[in-house]
């Protein structure tokens, strides 16, 4: 069996560089569809899909590193965001605003080395 994929939409410029990670959502709120993205532009930036256009809603600072990792809450509300900055970040989706930083430390600070 043979999948074919076509691409429905294309957003040129979207980061300064590599996206890395993507999440999608849908906000409880509105019933909107949510998208978020990350990037090795240190960068998380979350669009709105509506009337087959997607439109940029927020540019998310506050990684010194590249994005590795995003999702939304069940609720569509949240999303949280890390990177090789070893932090944390949530945020709140409805204002653009950091909500939380936590510092995860460095990988091997996790690991038994006992």
């Amino acid at each position: 069996m043979t999948t074919q994929y076509s691409i429905l939409f294309k957003q040129e410029h979207a980061h300064d560089d590599a996206i890395w990670t993507a999440a999608w959502g849908k906000s409880e709120a509105d019933g909107s569809d949510t998208i978020v993205t990350g990037s090795l532009d240190d960068m998380v930036k979350v669009w709105k899909w509506c009337d087959e256009k997607l439109e940029l809603q927020w540019s998310l600072e506050g990684h010194q590193l590249g994005v590795v990792s995003v999702d939304i809450s069940h609720n569509g509300a949240i999303a949280a965001s890390s990177s090789l900055d070893a932090h944390i970040r949530l945020w709140d989706l409805e204002s653009g605003k950091q909500i939380k930083s936590m510092d995860a430390g460095p990988g091997e600070a996790s690991e038994d080395h006992g």
